[in-house]
C-alpha cells in the first residue's frame, strides 16, 4: 500500500517537473523569437544610439546619451569596486541572475502586487539598457533574464562590466563614467578617488534627486551609504572609509551651456519623458523632429539680449533683483507651430523657463478678451459708445473696488475701439461689470487659455497669471479670424530604424465667426496704428499688424502680445522677484517701452524681405467713419473721428450706446458728468438717433 503510494506521489513529482520543462522550454521558445542576436565584440553594442533633436530647419540642436567609452584599466578601481558594492555586490560570483536578490524582489513585487523593486543585476540592467522597451512589466523581466544568460555564456565579467560602465546614465547630461568624472570633477575617471566614486557609483539609482548640484545634501548622504556598503562587502577598509569622508569632495560648479535653444529643448523633453518615459527618450535612439525655426530663435535671442542690455544701466535696480529678464515666443497662426521659445537672457545663468510659466499678470493685455465678450453677450460693437468716468463697485461682503485709468484722468463719452486703443482701465471693469467674469473665463478657454483665472471683476485688468506661451497662442485665434490652432512643439519622432511613432497632424478648430472676431481685429490694429502700441510704427514696422500692450501695478510686468497674418509673438519682459522696473527719473517701464522694441527688433528680421500681407476681410463686414464721443457716422461737425469696422447688421445711424444721457432739445449731448456708476442699477444701452 505505501509502495503504490509512494510511486503515485513520483509520479506526479515526474509529471509536474515535465510540464513545468516543457512550459519554460516553449516560454523560451516563444519569447527567444523577439531576443536581439549578440555581436562578437561587447564594444559594438556598448554604446545604445543617441537620441538626436531636430528643429524644423534640419539643425542637430541636441544629443541625448552620447558616449565616450574607455577600457577598464581606464577606470578607477575605487569606482569599479563602489558601482559593484551598491549595484550587484555577488557581481563575479552569479551567472547572469542573483538568486537571493532575486527572490527578495519577487517577495516584495507579490506582496505590493506591482513591480516596486528589480533586484537586476549589473548584467540585466545592462541587457534592459541595450535591447528592450522600458516598461515595467513581466515579460520584459524574463526577457532581460534570457538576454543576461546569454551575455554571461559570451562575454567575460570584465567585458560586462565595462560596457556598463560606460552605459549607464549620472544625471546632468552624463552617460558613462568618463563623462560623468568630468561634469562633476573636471578629472578623468582614472583619477577618481574613493569619496567622489562613490558619489558616483551612489547616482544611477537616481540620478535627478541624488544629483549633487541639485541636492547636495541628499547625494552625500547616499555617498555614505554606498561608502557603508563597500565597507560591508570588504571592498574597502573601514580605515579607508573614515578617510574618505574626512577628505574634500572637490565638486566642480555646474557647467550649463548657453545655448537659447535648451529653452526650448527642454519643454520638448519634459513633454516626451512624459508619454514615453524618460529611459526611452535618453537611451532609445530617437530622432526628435520638432518645430523650433533656429533663425527665429536666434532673432528672438538677439533682440531680446540688446534691448536689455540697452535698458540694464537705465533702470533702478533694487539689491538681489538679479538681470533683468525677458520671456518670447512665437507661434506659426496657420498651424500652431512653436517657431521661437525663448525662456529668458541668459540659459547658463538660469533654466528657469518663463516663456511658459504661467506666475506673470498680463496686465491690460488681457483686455482684447473682455471687450471680445462684451461685443458677443451684450452686441456691442466698436462703435459702441462707453463713458470713462470715476468707478466705484460695490463688492459684498468687501470694500467697494475703485479702479483707476493709467494717467489717472478721464475720456468722458468714447467709442469702445478707441476705448481699447487708449488701453482704459474702467471701460474694461464696466464691461467685466456688464457680462460677468465667468463669462470672459468662459471667453478665454475659448482662446486657447487653460491658466487658472480668478472669478473676479479685478480679471478686467489682467490679475491672473499667465504665459507668453498662452497669450501668442491666443491672439493668433484673432489673427486667425476664429480659428484656434493647438500650439505644439514636436512634429513627429522615429525610432532607431526610421519607423514613425509618432506625427502630429493639425486640423484648426473654428471657434468663433470671423465676422464676429473681425472687429476686434481690427479694434487691435488701431491699438498699433494710433493706440498704446504705436511705438512699433514709430520704429519703421510697416506690416499690417494687430496686438495690446500691457503693464501691471508699480510697472512689475511689461508685456506686448502682438500679430501679423503670419505670426503671432508674445513678449516679457520684468524682474524674476517682482521688482518694479523703474527708470532714475521715476518713470515706470511699461509694455511700449519695455517689451514692445523686442517684439519689433524680432519681427523685422523674420519678415525681412517679405511683402505685407494684409488681413482678409470677411463678407459680412463693414467699415465706417465715426464721431469718437457720439458714435454717428463722422460729419463736418465731428471733433475726432475714426474708422470702425462692423458686422452687417449694426446700424451705424442708431449706434448702441452705453450710459449715455438722452439729448437736450438742441440735439447735442450735454457735457460729459462724473458721477460714479451705482453698480446695484445696470446702464442703460439707449440709442441715440443720428443728427
Amino acid at each position: 500500500m505505501i509502495g503504490r503510494l509512494l510511486h503515485a506521489v513520483n509520479l506526479v513529482l515526474v509529471t509536474l517537473i515535465l510540464l513545468v520543462i516543457l512550459v519554460v522550454t516553449g516560454l523560451y521558445f516563444w519569447l527567444s523569437q523577439d531576443l536581439p542576436q549578440l555581436p562578437k565584440n561587447l564594444q559594438n553594442i556598448n554604446l545604445s544610439l543617441p537620441t538626436e533633436i531636430y528643429s524644423s530647419d534640419g539643425e542637430r540642436i541636441k544629443i541625448l546619451g552620447e558616449r565616450h567609452p574607455i577600457a577598464l584599466e581606464d577606470i578607477s578601481p575605487f569606482f569599479t569596486k563602489a558601482i559593484i558594492g551598491v549595484e550587484d555586490s555577488r557581481f563575479y560570483q552569479h551567472s547572469g541572475i542573483d538568486h537571493r536578490g532575486l527572490v527578495r524582489a519577487l517577495w516584495t513585487n507579490l506582496r505590493q502586487k506591482r513591480i516596486a523593486q528589480g533586484g537586476s543585476t549589473i548584467t540585466q540592467q545592462l541587457s534592459k539598457n541595450l535591447f528592450f522597451s522600458f516598461e515595467r512589466n513581466w515579460v520584459r523581466k524574463i526577457k532581460e533574464l534570457l538576454i543576461a544568460f546569454q551575455l554571461e555564456s559570451t562575454f567575460t565579467k570584465d567585458q560586462i562590466l565595462e560596457a556598463y560602465c560606460n552605459q549607464i546614465y549620472f544625471g546632468s547630461g552624463a552617460y558613462g563614467v568618463e563623462e560623468a568624472a568630468q561634469i562633476y570633477f573636471r578629472k578623468r575617471a582614472k583619477d577618481l578617488t574613493l569619496l567622489q566614486a562613490a558619489l558616483l557609483a551612489g547616482l544611477p539609482n537616481s540620478p535627478n534627486n541624488a544629483n549633487p548640484f541639485a541636492h547636495y545634501e541628499r547625494a552625500m548622504q547616499r555617498t555614505k551609504y554606498v561608502l557603508n556598503r563597500m565597507t560591508a562587502e570588504n571592498l574597502i577598509t573601514v580605515n579607508e572609509k573614515e578617510l574618505a569622508l574626512q577628505s574634500n569632495i572637490d565638486l566642480v560648479l555646474p557647467r550649463v551651456e548657453s545655448n537659447p535653444n535648451l529653452y526650448f529643448v527642454d519643454q520638448v523633453l519634459e513633454q516626451i519623458e512624459k508619454d514615453y518615459g524618460k529611459e526611452f527618450v535618453h537611451f532609445g535612439g530617437l530622432k526628435i523632429f520638432t518645430t523650433l525655426d533656429t533663425r527665429y530663435q536666434e532673432l528672438a535671442f538677439k533682440s531680446a539680449h540688446n534691448h536689455l542690455e540697452a535698458l540694464e544701466g537705465k533702470v533702478v535696480k533694487e539689491q538681489g533683483a538679479g538681470p533683468l529678464q525677458a520671456a518670447l515666443v512665437a507661434i506659426e497662426n496657420k498651424s500652431g507651430a512653436v517657431r521661437a521659445m525663448l525662456g529668458g537672457k541668459d540659459y547658463s545663468y538660469s533654466q528657469f523657463n518663463r516663456a511658459v510659466s504661467n506666475n506673470r499678470l498680463p496686465g491690460s493685455s488681457f483686455k482684447p478678451f473682455v471687450y471680445f465678450t462684451a461685443m458677443e453677450e451684450l452686441g456691442y460693437s466698436p462703435a459702441t459708445v462707453v463713458v470713462d468716468e470715476p468707478l466705484s463697485i460695490d463688492i459684498p461682503g468687501g470694500e467697494p473696488w475703485t479702479p483707476l485709468n493709467f494717467d489717472e484722468e478721464f475720456a468722458g463719452h468714447i467709442v469702445l475701439k478707441k476705448a481699447l486703443m487708449k488701453s482704459i482701465n474702467i471701460i474694461s471693469a464696466k464691461l467685466v461689470n456688464e457680462v460677468g467674469p465667468e463669462k470672459v473665463i468662459r471667453t478665454a478657454r475659448q482662446f486657447g487659455i487653460k491658466s487658472p483665472l480668478g472669478k473676479n471683476l479685478s480679471l478686467a485688468l489682467g490679475t491672473s497669471g499667465l504665459s507668453p506661451f498662452e497669450m501668442a497662442s491666443a491672439y493668433s485665434v484673432i489673427a486667425n479670424l476664429g480659428i484656434y490652432n493647438e500650439p505644439y512643439l514636436i512634429q513627429h519622432i522615429e525610432d532607431f530604424q526610421g519607423n514613425r511613432l509618432y506625427e502630429h497632424y493639425y486640423q484648426g478648430v473654428q471657434q468663433f465667426l470671423p465676422d464676429s472676431l473681425y472687429p476686434l481685429l481690427n479694434m487691435m490694429q488701431g491699438v498699433i496704428d494710433a493706440g498704446t502700441g504705436q511705438v512699433v510704427r514709430r520704429m519703421g514696422f510697416r506690416h499690417p499688424a494687430g496686438g495690446k500692450t500691457g503693464t501691471t501695478n508699480d510697472f512689475k510686468d511689461a508685456w506686448f502680445n502682438a500679430f501679423t497674418k503670419d505670426i503671432s509673438a508674445s513678449v516679457w519682459v520684468g524682474f524674476d522677484n517682482n521688482n518694479p522696473m523703474k527708470f532714475k527719473s521715476g518713470k515706470g517701464l511699461t509694455g511700449a517701452s519695455g517689451a514692445a522694441p523686442i517684439w519689433v527688433h524680432f519681427m523685422q528680421k523674420v519678415l525681412e524681405g517679405k511683402s505685407p500681407i494684409k488681413f482678409p476681410v470677411p463678407d459680412k463686414i463693414k467699415f465706417a467713419t465715426v464721431d469718437v464721443q457720439k458714435g454717428y457716422l463722422a460729419n463736418e461737425f465731428s471733433l475726432e473721428t475714426l474708422q470702425v469696422a462692423v458686422k452687417g447688421d449694426v446700424d451705424l445711424s442708431a449706434p448702441a450706446v452705453l450710459n449715455v444721457p438722452e439729448l437736450d432739445e438742441t440735439g447735442l449731448l450735454p457735457d460729459p458728468v462724473n458721477e460714479p456708476l451705482d453698480s446695484k442699477q445696470p446702464e442703460k444701452r439707449n440709442a441715440v438717433p443720428n443728427p
